[in-house]
């Protein structure tokens, strides 16, 4: 049997080491406060943008002190560094590095369809009307950048009648506005059957084809073609006009 004085000398033990334990622990508990205080009072420093309005320690900024903070755009990474046009760019006033060539949609190679030599006058214009048909095929509004290659008159100064009145051919910008609206029922038509193909006195072919729209209704559409007599295309077939039919 243990004796008192044994007794008193295990329980002071045990009394130190629970004392020494508890404090052990207190730096740390008041060493994460401080850290907390610390990165409070960054909040404050950052929100304290007006004299006029005080927060307590904690509390998020409001819309208003967003907007006064600066965006350094520097500290972040842009589209434009993935860009290979623009990842070597010099920074600008604003920034930013891009120099907008990526983000123009004109900025693209040539169509995967094109005239031919090898083409007849019905291959033209099923051309046009398949790639119409999925126009984003493989890439956004590819099947008009076809219909403006196939167009004899496309990138002219001279006013044109293509689209049945007169306009502008010169900028592909505003062909491509124009195609959209007038051969709406072109763009993911469901269908399209050339009727027939007749050449005319003047030389020109019009060929009669009928569309049926992305909706399911029916339009009956003549396409005036002729064979290019000069430049890259020579020799091919293009359309001079495309005009709705009732």
């Amino acid at each position: 049997m243990p004796s008192a004085s044994s007794s008193a000398s295990l329980t002071a033990a045990a009394a130190a080491l629970v004392t020494s334990s508890s404090s052990s622990t207190r730096p740390n508990l008041t060493s994460s406060k401080k850290t907390k205080k610390v990165k409070l009072n960054w909040v404050v420093k950052a929100s304290s943008t007006s004299s006029n309005e005080g927060y307590l320690p904690g509390t998020m900024l409001s819309a208003e002190q967003i907007l006064e903070i600066p965006i350094d755009r520097r500290a972040f990474k842009p589209t434009s560094e993935e860009c290979p046009f623009c990842v070597n760019a010099i920074v600008k006033e604003n920034g930013s590095k891009c120099i907008g060539v990526c983000r123009n949609p004109q900025n693209v190679p040539g169509p995967l369809f094109f005239p031919h030599q090898m083409q007849t006058c019905r291959d033209a214009v099923q051309i046009q009307l398949e790639s119409m048909k999925d126009k984003n095929n493989p890439r956004t509004d590819h099947g008009v950048q076809v219909m403006w290659e196939f167009s004899v008159e496309s990138g002219n100064m001279d006013r044109s009648r293509y689209f049945g009145f007169s306009s502008d051919m010169y900028h592909f910008d505003h062909f491509l506005g124009k195609c959209l609206v007038n051969f709406d029922a072109f763009v993911f038509n469901r269908k399209h059957e050339i009727l027939d193909e007749i050449s005319m006195k003047d030389g020109r072919t019009l060929v009669r084809v009928i569309v049926t729209d992305k909706v399911g209704s029916d339009t009956f559409w003549a396409f005036v073609m002729v064979k290019r007599t000069f430049s890259k295309y020579e020799g091919c077939w293009q359309s001079l006009r495309i005009l709705p039919r009732s």
